[in-house]
């Protein structure tokens, strides 16, 4: 459904396929979560909050690769999350708010 969430993650060659794919299942598991009905836009951040604390342990691994989990992977990030929700009809979500509790 989501094939190119993340796509220029991938293509850029700073990010770890191997660690942009891991990243990528924690925002398929966000979308699951947002498909159900009647998910009120306090769920939605709570999950996206979930998902992006699991991203926030990874960045061990980003460096280990000598890579990062910068502003950049941030805003792929976001701008994935935002596509699923709006997908789903919700338009009032602020891209920011999705990921606040970002550590990197």
């Amino acid at each position: 459904m989501f094939a190119d969430l993340l796509l220029p993650m991938f293509d850029d060659e700073y990010y770890p396929d191997i660690l942009v794919a891991e990243v990528k299942q924690h925002i398929e598991r966000f979308a699951k979560k947002v498909a159900k009905a009647d998910v009120s836009e306090q769920e939605i951040y709570q999950h996206a909050h979930d998902a992006v604390a699991e991203i926030n342990t990874m960045k061990p691994q980003f460096e280990d690769l000598d890579s990062s989990l910068d502003d950049t992977a941030a805003d792929y990030i976001a701008e994935a999350m935002m596509m699923i929700v709006q997908e789903y009809g919700y338009f009032d979500i602020e891209m920011e708010e999705l990921i606040v509790n970002r550590e990197w």
